[in-house]
């Protein structure tokens, strides 16, 4: 199950996704976008920060936050399949698709499912863009990765 989702094939010479793309990577994040989503419910639910709420989360299952999950990792996946095909190396820098992959990837599959209101999509595109790059740099700072972008 750790294995890599694209089992090491290749396209035009290169890897479709890479070793990095896994299939308990997949699993995790779909699980951890329907827990994440159930906690948020569970808050809405007690009455807590119900103002700042975006859906209501009375009417829905945990299925958008799975959905949200798979989009997030969908996207990722999408913007690696380019970078190999671009030749840029796992890890690599691509500006800004490696900021707003997953945030495009979780709107576009939960669409189907709940319509969130675009306008908070477009403001946390910024913060999303600046926060990652930020926790990159941290990253970076702290010797867990090579580069600081």
């Amino acid at each position: 199950m750790a294995g890599p989702i694209d089992g090491g094939r290749t396209w035009r010479g290169r890897r479709v996704l890479g070793d990095h793309k896994t299939w308990r990577g997949l699993v995790v994040g779909v699980l951890a976008g329907a827990l994440t989503f159930a906690l948020q419910q569970a808050i809405f639910r007690a009455g807590w920060l119900q103002a700042l709420a975006l859906l209501d989360y009375d009417a829905c299952s945990p299925l958008p936050g799975a959905l949200l999950g798979f989009g997030a990792l969908l996207g990722d996946a999408v913007k690696s399949f380019f970078k190999r095909g671009l030749g840029i190396a796992p890890g690599g820098t691509w500006i800004p698709f490696d900021q707003l992959d997953f945030l495009v990837g979780a709107w576009l599959c939960v669409l189907p499912v709940v319509t969130p209101p675009l306008l908070p999509l477009l403001c946390a595109a910024p913060i999303v863009f600046v926060g990652t790059l930020a926790v990159t740099a941290g990253g970076a700072g702290l010797g867990l990765k090579e580069s600081w972008i």
